[in-house]
């Protein structure tokens, strides 16, 4: 383990299932999907392991789910799609469910704060500021976890700002949910035209004559890449959703072979501060980031967390002696240290680090070294 942690003590589950970290809420969440269009979710205390509440909720279909953090709530999502009312005579209808969670409950049957039965099939996402639902090409609906309140969008009458996008014929697609509606996009890649309607455009962030960036949701934060006309490094940013601003941002030498691709792997510390992806990361109440892309001098550093305290970690070039080193960053001061240590956590908060050890299909938990 990084040398961050202490591993002399800590607690570890066995649990089987789907792991959720919910760091405003000091728990971590284990969803099992059931045989039998059910699922459990079981909560546990971050700091000692042990369960606070548990509940079994039931669908039309298979079950998934996801957690979700908006304005520092947690919430816990299980959703399914499938047929209900059918029998030998009826065929039923096609019913999309949505059970929303408290992340802090106590007892073991707790209830959704909030039950939701939408018309048709449908996929249930988490777009950073709210729920997304696809309901089909077209159509989406974005839900908000504290109410529960529904508003639903007809992509095809939804076409970009004129001054964004003079000729474009590409499809819309809704990418996130923001405070002031959804995050749309046109459907081309690696950089394409995104706004949210009457609010703000990605194109006003470049001076590219096409105004294409790249934006992605990390948290109910976004992140964005462009190259300016005649510029000579690319620029990374993170955007408040709210207004498209810069909250913080960094020139980088362009990927070499590759392209902005998307927002997997990418992570927010639990106190909102910091923000890493890719080979960047940030510093948001500084409103700085620092750059990790490779250069003709410097080898790539690829990052995979951060704490709240501006520890990150990271994935250093291969060499012929070691495949994958690992590293630390001292965030503040942008120091990359070579650390010897197999396991990253997959988040941090509340003092412990959380780990999955694959041999042993295991949650781990460790302290912070005093």
């Amino acid at each position: 383990m990084p040398s961050l942690y202490d591993t002399s003590h800590g607690w570890e589950s066995d649990l089987p299932g789907d792991q959720f970290p919910l760091p405003h809420s000091g728990a971590v969440a284990v969803f099992l999907e059931g045989g039998r269009n059910n699922g459990t979710f079981t909560v546990l205390d971050v700091t000692s392991g042990q369960s606070l509440w548990k509940t079994e909720v039931k669908g039309p279909g298979s079950m998934s789910a996801l957690s979700i953090t908006v304005k520092g709530t947690d919430y816990l999502v299980a959703s399914a799609s499938g047929s209900t009312g059918a029998d030998v005579v009826s065929k039923g209808r096609e019913v999309t469910t949505i059970d929303i969670f408290p992340a802090r409950a106590t007892g073991d049957s707790v209830k959704p704060a909030h039950h939701l039965e939408l018309d048709g099939e449908g996929v249930v996402m988490n777009g950073g500021g709210g729920l997304l639902v696809a309901l089909d090409d077209d159509v989406v609906m974005t839900v908000d976890p504290a109410t529960g309140a529904t508003k639903t969008y007809e992509l095809r009458k939804m076409k970009p700002p004129a001054s964004e996008c003079k000729l474009c014929i590409a499809s819309t697609k809704a990418v996130a949910v923001t405070p002031r509606g959804p995050l749309l996009a046109t459907d081309t890649r690696p950089r394409a035209h995104y706004w949210v309607p009457g609010a703000w455009s990605g194109g006003a962030l470049t001076t590219d004559s096409e105004h294409k960036v790249f934006m992605a949701s990390v948290g109910d934060s976004l992140v964005a890449q462009w190259h300016d006309e005649g510029a000579a490094n690319d620029t990374w940013a993170v955007l408040d959703p709210a207004t498209g601003k810069v909250r913080a941002k960094v020139d980088c030498a362009p990927a070499r072979g590759g392209t902005a691709g998307d927002s997997r792997g990418a992570s927010l510390s639990a106190n909102g501060r910091y923000l890493v992806r890719g080979h960047t990361v940030f510093d948001l109440e500084k409103g700085i980031g620092r750059c990790y892309e490779e250069t003709d001098r410097d080898k790539p550093v690829h990052l995979t967390g951060v704490t709240d305290d501006g520890v990150a970690f990271g994935l250093g070039a291969s060499t012929a002696a070691e495949a994958d080193p690992r590293v630390t960053i001292n965030v503040a001061t942008g120091q990359v240290k070579a650390d010897d240590y197999i396991v990253a956590p997959f988040d941090d908060y509340s003092g412990y680090g959380l780990f999955w050890d694959d041999p042993t299909n295991t949650m781990v938990a460790y302290p912070h070294a005093k």
